[in-house]
C-alpha cells in the first residue's frame, strides 16, 4: 500500500500510539474499500480521509474499544474495555462519559441510544441489560444470570426497532435473541444453541431492516435473517457478483450495521476487515487488512456508519477508532 499523501494533525499534543490526539491522514491513492464507483475496478474505492479519533486513558493505560453506536443526530456511543461509555460529537470530539455501575468481572459488549433517549447497554458480564439517562446516571436495569425469560448469560448485541421493541442478543448456555417491549417487558425469543440454519453460536450484532432482524453469527461466520417476531427466515449467502456460483467467506463476523441505500457493513473480527454486502448477500466489496498500519486493523469488535457515509470501526486490538471517508468522486 503507498503511503498517504499529506499527514495532518488537528493539534499539537503529544501522541502516545496514534491516539493521543485525532489525526488526518489525506489519502491520495486508491485503497481497496467497496465496489461500484464508475471510473474504478470492482472491489475499490478513492479514500479521501482515514482518522484515529482519541480514546481517552483510563489512568495509566489507553483502553480499548469494543462497541459503536450511531444515534439519529449522528452523535457516536462507545463502550471500551475500561468499562466505560464515551460520547462523541459526529467530528468526533469526546463529549461525555462515565462508567458502568460495576466493571471489575468484565466489560459490557453492546450499546444504542433509544427513541427516547435513554442509552441501553448491555452489561455482558454481569448478565443485564442497564438503562441510563442522558446525563450518565442509572435509570433501570433488567435481567440476571439464568437461562429463562428475560433473564441473560453474556448479553452481547442490543437493538431496537422503529416501533421501539428491543432485542438483545446472548452467547452464553442459551444463544438467543430476546425481545422485549421498551420498558423491558419479555414478549419472545428464537434461537439456540448449534451450526445448523435458526441456531447460533454467538449473535453478537443485531440489526432490524423492514421487519426483519439481520445477525452476525460470529462463530458460525454467517449472517442469519429473522422475521422480527422470531421466525427464521434464511442464512444469507454472500457472494461475488462476477462468481455467482460461488459463497464468499465470513470470517467472525462481530458486528453489523444498515444504511438506507439498502447495503449491510460487517466488522470481521478474525478477519481485520470491513465486508460491504447488499441485503440479498451480494458482495458490494471489502476494506482492510491485519496490521496496525493505515488500512489495516487488528481483531476489530464494532463499526458503525454516519448518516454521511463515513464509517467508525472499533480497531479494539489498536486501541483505537478508526474513520474513514469513501471519496465521493465517480459513484
Amino acid at each position: 500500500m503507498k503511503q498517504p499523501a499529506t499527514i495532518r494533525s488537528t493539534n499539537r499534543l503529544p501522541l502516545v500510539g496514534l491516539i493521543a490526539v485525532r489525526w488526518h491522514f489525506l489519502v491520495a491513492s486508491s485503497i481497496l474499500l467497496l465496489a461500484g464507483c464508475s471510473d474504478q475496478p470492482a472491489g475499490q474505492l478513492e479514500v479521501s480521509k482515514f482518522d484515529v479519533w482519541v480514546v481517552p486513558r483510563d489512568g495509566s493505560r489507553i483502553p480499548s474499544p469494543r462497541a459503536l453506536s450511531t444515534a439519529d443526530d449522528d452523535t457516536v456511543y462507545a463502550l471500551d474495555n475500561a468499562g466505560r461509555v464515551l460520547v462523541y460529537s459526529p467530528d468526533g470530539k469526546l463529549v461525555q462519559k462515565w462508567h458502568m455501575p460495576e466493571h471489575d468481572v468484565g466489560r459490557p459488549e453492546g450499546v444504542i441510544r433509544l427513541h427516547d433517549g435513554r442509552v441501553a447497554v448491555a452489561d455482558t458480564h454481569y448478565h443485564r441489560v442497564v438503562f441510563f439517562h442522558p446525563d450518565g446516571t442509572v435509570e433501570s436495569m433488567i435481567g440476571e444470570k439464568g437461562r429463562g425469560e428475560g433473564q441473560f448469560v453474556y448479553p452481547v448485541a442490543i437493538e431496537q426497532d422503529p416501533h421501539g421493541f428491543i432485542y438483545v442478543g446472548e452467547y452464553g448456555d442459551r444463544q438467543r435473541i430476546q425481545k422485549f417491549t421498551a420498558n423491558g417487558e419479555f414478549i419472545t425469543q428464537f434461537g439456540e444453541q448449534g451450526i445448523e440454519p435458526g441456531q447460533f453460536q454467538r449473535p453478537s450484532g443485531i440489526i432490524w431492516i423492514d421487519g426483519a432482524i439481520y445477525t452476525v453469527d460470529a462463530f458460525n461466520n454467517r449472517i442469519q435473517v429473522f422475521r422480527d417476531t422470531g421466525e427464521f427466515e434464511s442464512v444469507l449467502h454472500v457472494t461475488d457478483l462476477e462468481h455467482p456460483d460461488e459463497t464468499v467467506a465470513l470470517d467472525f463476523p462481530y458486528d453489523i450495521r444498515a444504511t438506507e441505500d439498502g447495503r449491510l457493513f460487517v466488522v470481521e473480527n478474525k478477519g481485520s476487515r470491513i465486508t460491504v454486502l447488499n441485503t440479498d448477500g451480494t458482495l458490494v466489496g471489502r476494506y482492510g487488512d491485519p496490521g496496525r498500519g493505515l488500512g489495516q486493523f487488528f481483531n476489530p469488535w464494532g463499526l458503525t456508519v454516519l448518516s454521511d457515509g463515513r464509517i467508525l470501526v472499533a480497531d479494539t486490538g489498536n486501541h483505537r477508532i478508526v474513520e474513514l471517508t469513501p471519496a465521493q468522486s465517480g459513484m
